[in-house]
């Protein structure tokens, strides 16, 4: 007779699930976890970098020639502009960014000869490979009873064609009005053409004293309007950040000129020769044509042009393929500055000798964008843009 106990136990059992009484689970039969995939670059037999020869730490020191190509470096033929705090003082003229993309600048040389000027470009529209700038210039030569006035308005378009070629085309449009009468003596020496002197240096010095009172002492009135139009194409080829080919022709497309002259007029910055030959017809491109090749070197901050061309008027050419400049300051070179530092702080410690690999420097302070943090990113930024817009 069975006990309440063993009725209990038999009516606990008959109630319990199904897997209660199912046997525990193999550990052999439970499924295996997949092993992580052997390394694609072993490093295991890699050894310690230690140091760096000098000739290695030249080879990947940042110089401009190992730079890539800046295609907004060059300014004078372009539709490009100086960066916003950038200042460029050439042979002639000194150029400073006053905003972003746009340029002011003066001829001190001319303004201490009493020819006033100022000249400015605007880069208005940059959208993709394409820029379009407009910009003029203004020179004004007053005198006592004279004034002559000089004034240009200028569009240009840059499109880069290729990453390392760009194609620039200008056009111009110029205005020059004189007028007033003025006693020659009161010019400055260097406006007017001694044109007697060959004619009379095999004449008696009194003789030649004497023209020259007559050339200083006469008057001349004068009322003179021109205008012009001029066209410009150049390109230029950047291998790296430094050298680059610049290929550059211009020409007049359209002239006129207008005067009353009053007397005869003396030789002032040869005139008397053009007004000779003026005419109210179009100016044929092979009496104003100017073409030159020019090889560009930009360091640092100095700039060199050197170069060969042709021109209607004898050594024009030289204003095309010569040029000098020292340029500073700006976005670009700013950030050339820092690749550069952090360069030979990171340089210097792989000098000392055959030591582990360092660890990258301490930094105090936040690393501006664009500065490179250790060795494998410095190499990166050396062949980057560097702060090019």
């Amino acid at each position: 007779m069975p006990t309440p106990l063993t009725t209990l136990l038999a009516l606990t059992l008959a109630a319990a699930p199904a897997w209660a009484a199912e046997a525990p689970p193999d550990p052999a039969a439970a499924p295996k976890v997949s092993e992580p995939a052997p390394p694609a670059l072993d490093t295991s037999a890699a050894e310690p970098l230690g140091y760096l020869s000098n000739q290695r730490l030249q080879f990947l020191k940042p110089k401009q020639a190992r730079l890539p190509q800046h295609p907004y470096a060059s300014t004078d033929f372009t539709a490009y502009a100086l960066e916003w705090g950038e200042a460029r003082i050439g042979l002639g003229s000194v150029t400073v960014g006053l905003l972003p993309r746009v340029q002011v600048g003066t001829s001190p040389t001319l303004d201490a000869l009493g020819v006033y000027n100022v000249n400015a470009k605007a880069n208005l529209l940059r959208l993709g490979p394409v820029d379009l700038a407009v910009g003029g210039s203004h020179y004004t030569m007053p005198l006592q009873a004279f004034n002559g006035h000089w004034t240009a308005g200028t569009a240009s378009l840059s499109v880069r064609v290729l990453k390392p070629w760009s194609l620039h085309v200008s056009g111009s449009y110029v205005d020059l009005a004189a007028s007033g009468a003025t006693t020659i003596g009161d010019l400055p020496d260097w406006l007017v053409t001694r044109a007697t002197g060959d004619r009379l240096s095999q004449a008696p010095e009194i003789v030649q004293q004497r023209a020259q009172d007559e050339i200083d002492q006469s008057e001349a009135g004068l009322e003179l309007s021109a205008r012009a139009a001029t066209l410009k194409v150049a390109t230029d080829i950047r291998f790296n950040r430094r050298d680059s080919l610049i290929l550059q022709g211009q020409a007049m497309l359209w002239g006129e000129l207008k005067t009353d002259v009053n007397t005869d007029l003396p030789p002032i910055l040869g005139l008397d020769e053009a007004l000779d030959t003026a005419n109210s017809s179009d100016t044929p491109i092979a009496d104003t044509y100017v073409a030159s090749a020019a090889w560009q070197m930009q360091w640092k901050h100095l700039e060199l042009r050197v170069g060969a061309g042709v021109s209607s008027i004898p050594g024009a050419w030289l204003l095309q393929s010569t040029d000098l400049a020292w340029r500073f300051g700006g976005k670009t070179r700013n950030g050339e500055r820092r690749v550069r530092a952090a360069w030979r702080g990171t340089a210097a410690p792989l000098r000392e000798g055959p030591t582990p690999w360092p660890p990258p420097p301490a930094c105090p302070r936040p690393r501006p964008r664009g500065e490179a943090a250790d060795w494998a990113t410095l190499t990166l930024a050396a062949h980057g843009p560097l702060g090019m817009e």
